[in-house]
């Protein structure tokens, strides 16, 4: 079983693996579906930061655009 490794690079989502080449999605469910599709069963690592919306018990930013 591979581990496949997931990253958002330059506004693409990059699958990863040590037995496949570097393979590019624009979305992370097409880079899901491609995983699950090609190595059933293999667990896939995402790397890199996931946006998560600002909420009541964690306020936004100074920065933030979505607080605006």
């Amino acid at each position: 079983m591979t581990t496949l490794t997931m990253r958002y690079i330059k506004g693409d989502f990059v699958v990863t693996g040590p037995d496949i080449e570097p393979t590019r999605f624009k979305t992370r469910r097409e880079a899901k579906d491609w995983c699950m599709t090609h190595h059933p069963g293999s667990p896939i690592k995402e790397i890199g930061p996931i946006y998560k919306p600002p909420t009541r018990s964690r306020p936004a930013r100074r920065g933030d655009k979505s607080s605006a």
